[in-house]
């Protein structure tokens, strides 16, 4: 089925410059099998996986537009998309990236070179609305402008959702998918699952349309608490010239501190020649996935499941990996008249087998990061620097495993050497 579903998607791809998502749109349904909340990335990739074994999937999006706000900086791996069997057009492509520039609190420069691009720098727009026209297309129904209020509870079992508005309407279904992103509304509001808020950090991206000595061809990361506590600022080029900037931050006014960060810092701050436009907000969960992500009737994607990365907040390919294995377990759900979270616990379960151990790494590496102060980072640069690690790195040709990076550079002993000698420095005051 999934092989046959990538075909149909090679297909979409080529037609996607000519479709019209607003024709598609449906009206609200009574009952559905599957209703899923939330008409972003994940939400679409679970009703395309449901939808192409034939189950009746319902997609509501709160907002008018699919992909509109957008409020990611479309950063993502190659090879993450090609794992999960999506070709993008090359129109939604803003750029291909192949090196990253780390800077540390006092602006030392460590340079890794891939030699060929690992990422793309992607239109989030257009992105969102490929995956909504790939669902579509399988037999999705979408209905924009409506927001899932509450869920159905009957008898202490969820059966949809309560839509808000200025009607209140009710949409039974088989199960719910929760793909809302972070704002978790429904989890907040219900007690089927232990949602809760945990190092969250908020981001802050807008746009230059003057930027000078970045390369085309590489991200730039910058750490640093005066700037950016908890986490990091970026600078990422598109090919028309322009760079998307941003940082987050677990403390402090996300605008002030990067109106610092683009007119203060010692490096970016020379490289910013314009003003920010269209600047947005949005927070970023890094403290690894929910310990339970189903219940009776329910499953739990994405953002709204915390399933992002702690150490870069990325959320895409982790997001979608667990999308995919959210709608095929919702359709087998329907298929054999199973709802129960006994059932839908496979859901956790495949996602823990292909993700869990990365969601370990990356927490335990965001609390050492965490950790360590500026004048420890900046002696970690020192010492990578003088080892040469940037070669060793450079050998990297996918970015969606820490564990495989780490792995493949740890046989290097300058990166071995370099490590023993960062974990010892940061045992120094």
């Amino acid at each position: 089925m999934w092989n046959k579903g990538l075909r149909f998607r090679q297909i979409v791809a080529e037609r996607f410059r000519t479709v019209d998502l607003g024709k598609h749109v449906t009206a609200l349904r009574e009952s559905v099998d599957i209703v899923v909340v939330g008409g972003g990335p994940c939400g679409s990739f679970s009703a395309l996986a449901a939808a192409e074994r034939g189950v009746d999937v319902s997609v509501v999006e709160e907002h008018t537009e699919i992909g509109t706000p957008s409020h990611c900086a479309g950063h993502i791996s190659i090879h993450g998309l090609k794992t999960l069997g999506i070709e993008i057009p090359s129109n939604m492509i803003e750029n291909k990236i192949r090196m990253a520039k780390f800077y540390s609190p006092s602006g030392r420069e460590l340079c890794i070179d891939c030699k060929k691009p690992v990422t793309y720098v992607i239109n989030r727009v257009l992105f969102d609305r490929y995956l909504a026209e790939l669902a579509t297309r399988a037999g999705a129904s979408y209905l924009k402008g409506v927001s899932a209020r509450s869920l159905l509870v009957c008898s202490n079992r969820v059966q949809g959702i309560v839509t808000g508005g200025s009607e209140e309407a009710k949409v039974k279904a088989k199960v719910v998918i929760d793909a809302e992103g972070t704002a978790a509304g429904l989890l907040r509001r219900s007690h089927f699952l232990d949602w809760r808020e945990s190092a969250v950090v908020t981001g802050v991206q807008g746009y230059s349309s003057r930027a000078t000595d970045v390369s085309p061809e590489s991200v730039e990361i910058y750490l640093g608490n005066d700037y950016a506590p908890g986490f990091f600022a970026w600078i990422i080029p598109t090919r028309d010239g322009n760079v998307k900037v941003g940082l987050a931050t677990e403390r402090g006014n996300p605008r002030t501190l990067l109106e610092r960060f683009c007119t203060k810092h010692p490096v970016a701050s020379k490289k910013i020649q314009s003003p920010l436009s269209d600047v947005s907000f949005h927070p970023i969960p890094l403290g690894g996935p929910l310990s339970r992500t189903y219940g009776d009737d329910l499953i739990v994607v994405g953002d709204a499941a915390s399933q992002v990365k702690p150490t870069t907040g990325g959320g895409v390919v982790f997001g979608l990996t667990c999308s995919r294995i959210a709608g095929e377990t919702a359709a087998e759900a329907v298929e054999v008249g199973n709802y129960s979270s006994r059932f839908l616990s496979k859901y956790q379960s495949l996602w823990k087998e292909k993700l869990g151990r990365e969601f370990r790494i990356g927490r335990l590496t965001r609390q050492i990061l965490n950790g360590l102060s500026d004048r420890k980072i900046d002696r970690i640069f020192s010492i990578g620097r003088w080892f040469h690690v940037e070669d060793a790195f450079g050998e990297v040709s996918e970015i969606d495993s820490e564990e495989r990076i780490l792995e493949t550079s740890l046989r290097k002993p300058s990166v071995a050497l370099a490590l023993v000698c960062s974990v010892f420095s940061s045992l120094l005051p």
